[in-house]
Order: C-alpha cells, then sequence, then structure tokens
C-alpha cells in the first residue's frame, strides 16, 4: 500500500511538473511571436524606408536644375511630372506581356535634363530602358533609345 502511495505521488508531482513545464513554454512561445511580428513590422519599416530614400536621392537630377526649364512653365514637382507622364504610356515599354500580365513602369532614374532609364515588368517579365524626352507645347514626348539587357 505504501509503495501505491508513493508511486501515485511521483505520478502527481511529476504530472505537475510536466503542466507548468508546459504553461511556461506557451509563455515563451506565444513571447516568441511577438517579437516575430514585432521583427516583421520593422522590417516592412526598413524596406520602406530605403525605397523612399532610393527614391529621394537623385545623383542625375535636380528639380531645380535640371528640371528648371519644367519649373518656369509652372511645373511644381518636375521629377514627379517626368516620371508619371512615363508610367501613363505603357505603349512605349518594349516588351510584351506574359500570361495575362500587363506590363508597367515601376522604378524610374531621371538621368539629367532629357534622359531617363525606366525599369518595367509584368509579374513575371521584366527589364530596363533608356529613354530621351522633350517638353514641348506643354507636353512631355518620349522616345526609346535602348532597350537594355539584363
Amino acid at each position: 500500500m505504501k509503495q501505491t502511495l508513493w508511486y501515485f505521488l511521483v505520478l502527481l508531482l511529476t504530472g505537475c511538473i510536466n503542466d507548468s513545464e508546459k504553461a511556461a513554454s506557451v509563455v515563451q512561445i506565444e513571447d516568441l511571436k511577438t517579437s516575430i511580428d514585432s521583427l516583421v513590422r520593422m522590417n516592412h519599416q526598413l524596406e520602406n524606408k530605403i525605397d523612399s530614400l532610393q527614391n529621394e536621392q537623385n545623383f542625375w537630377f535636380d528639380n531645380n536644375t535640371e528640371g528648371k526649364h519644367l519649373l518656369e512653365a509652372g511645373i511644381k514637382n518636375p521629377k514627379d511630372y517626368i516620371v508619371n507622364s512615363l508610367k501613363q504610356q505603357p505603349g512605349l515599354i518594349p516588351a510584351e506581356p506574359v500570361l495575362g500580365g500587363q506590363m508597367r513602369i515601376t522604378r524610374v532614374q531621371l538621368l539629367g535634363r532629357d534622359c531617363l532609364i525606366a525599369y518595367y515588368e509584368d509579374g513575371h517579365v521584366a527589364g530596363r530602358a533608356i529613354y530621351s524626352y522633350v517638353f514641348k507645347g506643354g507636353k512631355l514626348n518620349f522616345s526609346l533609345v535602348k532597350k537594355c539587357s539584363g
């Protein structure tokens, strides 16, 4: 009888230890999930900041110098005006979409007063092209200079 009682007491204590260890593990798992969520949010914020900084910094184009002629024509932000004007003309993209995609220009780097390089893609196919542009008669006219490989 004593042996049975002792066995039961050991089982009871072992069961309690396992339950408390399980509870501690659950708390640790929840803490880790919270930490992972926080790190994922921070990663997204950093990626957005990097994109923002890359878009803001343009060694080749300054609104006040290369965009002066557009400013004088009443355009408040020449860089945005040029980029948006190009994006509104998907027919200028020198590639055809595949698998039901739609080609679109996603990034533009202005290269001075009259040239730019654009990155385009449809989710499957991507490429770059160099364009020249002229502001004439209150409108931007773009011409494909070269489709870049790779």
